[in-house]
């Protein structure tokens, strides 16, 4: 049996479509056949080309893409009988998985912090088991590698932005310390901006202001719990978003200001955004070389900076947890706005594309 990857083999070109054989399990690995992957924003840099051979070279042979998504099982290795939360697990099952693939060995794994691994390794396309990317019609789960059962409450459709989206901008709220009645200013409106409101809403939130120039985003944010949105293109300069900001938490800026757009210079406007003793959190700056210069002396009265990179696999079932229990009270199913079949790959990025243009799409979902 034959399989699809998609792979980037030059940064800002079209991606290719190869087909490999389909690996039979070792003892302890998964293989999946995906359902749903996702267009993260981080891929969009790739298909953009603001990825760089300097900074960020692609092997020879190109790169495998994707890394969102949610599949069912297809075939399980020897001593594989339940998930890594001691649920039982049969072929057919569906399951959401750890999106980093971490080497286990290096002293941030041992420390328990692998989405800080420190040895990660970018899957490069040729080498087996070949299907190491969430866009191709399987993803090959190593030994030791976690992943949790789908509550059977969970329909379908809201599952993909799981295990990346949703783990991602929950790490950066408890990386920034924030506490109940804070402040939170998020910082785009798109797959992890959305559901960062909601967590930052089910954490304690007083105030979650959202900013994006896509109406559409910022009308879903609203129905996610955001209190306030500002349209940059209305308020088209920092000085007159900082001051909106301040306007809306009483003149004191807000507590939290997260960074989901991938644009260094938005360092410089959310540090400014920030109030005494707030803490700003680095999501999206994914692409090295990009720099901005800050004005230090604002950071001496307790404004924090911190980078975030994915999540720890433990939290993956608190995930499902909180969808299981809100799934009637907030519209995930809104969420995945666009489904394209895996053949369409280069078409899907083309309409997902919101940078310097409009989009009706908050989420795509590839679909082999």
């Amino acid at each position: 049996m034959k399989g699809r990857i998609v792979v980037v083999k030059e940064y800002g070109k079209p991606f290719e479509i190869q087909e490999y054989d389909v690996p039979e399990p070792q003892p302890g690995a998964v293989l999946l056949r995906m359902t749903q992957a996702g267009i993260c924003g981080s891929d969009l840099h790739t298909w953009r080309g603001d990825q760089t051979q300097e900074h960020n070279p692609l092997p020879e042979t190109g790169r495998v893409m994707g890394h969102e998504g949610t599949g069912v099982i297809e075939h399980l290795g020897d001593g594989v009988t339940s998930d890594y939360w001691g649920t039982d697990v049969k072929e057919g099952d569906r399951v959401v998985y750890a999106a980093v693939f971490p080497c286990y060995h290096c002293h941030m794994c041992l420390r328990g912090n692998t989405n800080w691994c420190a040895n990660r390794q970018y899957p490069a396309a040729g080498n087996w088991p070949y299907f190491t990317g969430t866009y191709g019609d399987f993803l090959y789960l190593p030994p030791r590698h976690p992943f949790f059962r789908v509550p059977d409450e969970l329909p379908d459709s809201i599952l993909g932005p799981v295990n990346c989206a949703m783990g991602t901008v929950t790490t950066g709220l408890e990386r920034a310390g924030m506490a109940h009645g804070q402040s939170v200013v998020i910082m785009g409106a798109g797959g992890l901006g959305i559901h960062a409101t909601a967590m930052a809403k089910e954490r304690g939130a007083d105030r979650v202001i959202v900013l994006d120039r896509l109406e559409n985003r910022l009308a879903l944010a609203e129905e996610f719990g955001a209190d306030d949105t500002i349209n940059i293109e209305e308020f088209n300069t920092p000085e007159t978003r900082v001051r909106r900001v301040r306007e809306l938490t009483r003149g004191r800026g807000a507590d939290v200001v997260m960074e989901l757009v991938g644009r260094a210079d938005l360092l410089k406007e959310g540090i400014d955004m920030l109030s005494n003793g707030g803490t700003f959190v680095e999501i999206g700056d994914i692409v090295r070389g990009q720099e901005v210069s800050i004005d230090p002396s604002k950071l001496l009265q307790g404004k924090n900076i911190v980078g975030s990179l994915m999540y720890r696999p433990s939290l993956l079932p608190e995930l499902l947890d909180f969808l299981v229990r809100n799934q009637e009270n907030l519209p995930f199913h809104k969420l995945v706005s666009h489904t394209f079949p895996l053949a369409d790959v280069n078409e899907a990025f083309t309409a997902a594309e919101w940078s310097q243009r409009q989009t009706e799409i908050t989420r795509a979902m590839l679909v082999p």
